[in-house]
């Protein structure tokens, strides 16, 4: 009995070990194509953000100079004093958006892992009264009022609203008339932007050249589970991004 049993048993603890080390393989061949399927999503994502961050960087100082290089060649006729201002914004503005860019490649140039939400390019909402001086200097007047208590938010509503609120303000200044308003609301469980100005053109509620811009801020809101709109309302146009702060109501 003992020699036809033990052959039996045998064989069938082999079977057992090669059908268990067949199933851990697969396992962990499953485990590796995901692995990699979410290094690729990983990468795409990371692309996309910086690719963002490089147009807000970027769009807001490169849109000063076009809109003051067009006033001085446009009015052949302006007095020295006038054609120096703009070239001060011009350089002022050039310069600004080279050290930023340079900046943020240095961020792409750097170690793995290093964020750049928390690196030179971090920028705040309590930042903005520099940001309404340089559009100011570009020729566009912001009137902003804050409503409730500001406090410390997190990292990514912090940049992604004052993104938010650059973009805004650069595509009022290429494409609207006017004063711009802004507003910045703290409330218990989020913080609400809003931007609006009168709408520029033959008025017809078009934002002109409107593209990247709009999706990067409504890609950043829905990153955050937030909620944003961007359209004309009564001849102007109004953007508003609501972005949860993660505080409890």
């Amino acid at each position: 009995m003992l020699a036809g049993v033990l052959p039996v048993l045998t064989g069938v603890s082999v079977r057992q070990y090669r059908d268990q080390a067949a199933a851990e393989r697969a396992r962990a061949e499953q485990t590796a194509r995901l692995a990699e399927l979410d290094r690729r999503q990983a990468v795409l994502a990371e692309r996309a953000r910086m690719a963002r961050e490089l147009h807000d960087v970027v769009a807001n100082h490169l849109s000063a100079v076009a809109v003051h290089a067009t006033a001085v060649l446009s009015a052949p006729g302006l007095d020295s004093d006038r054609v120096d201002a703009a070239l001060r914004v011009i350089r002022e503005s050039s310069v600004q958006g080279m050290a930023e860019m340079r900046q943020l490649i240095g961020l792409l140039r750097g170690p793995a892992g290093e964020d750049p939400a928390e690196g030179p390019t971090r920028v705040r909402l309590d930042e903005l009264d520099r940001l309404i001086e340089r559009v100011a200097a570009a020729g566009l007047a912001v009137r902003a009022t804050v409503t409730g208590t500001p406090r410390p938010l997190p990292v990514g509503v912090d940049l992604a609203a004052y993104r938010i609120v650059q973009e805004s303000l650069t595509n009022a200044l290429r494409h609207g008339a006017g004063a711009a308003e802004l507003s910045v609301a703290y409330e218990p469980a989020e913080v609400v932007v809003t931007v609006e100005n009168r709408i520029g053109g033959d008025g017809n509620g078009r934002l002109p050249g409107a593209g990247a811009g709009l999706i990067g801020m409504r890609e950043r809101a829905a990153l955050l589970d937030g909620r944003f709109s961007a359209g004309p309302r009564d001849g102007r146009w109004r953007v508003v991004a609501a972005l949860p702060t993660g505080a409890s109501g």
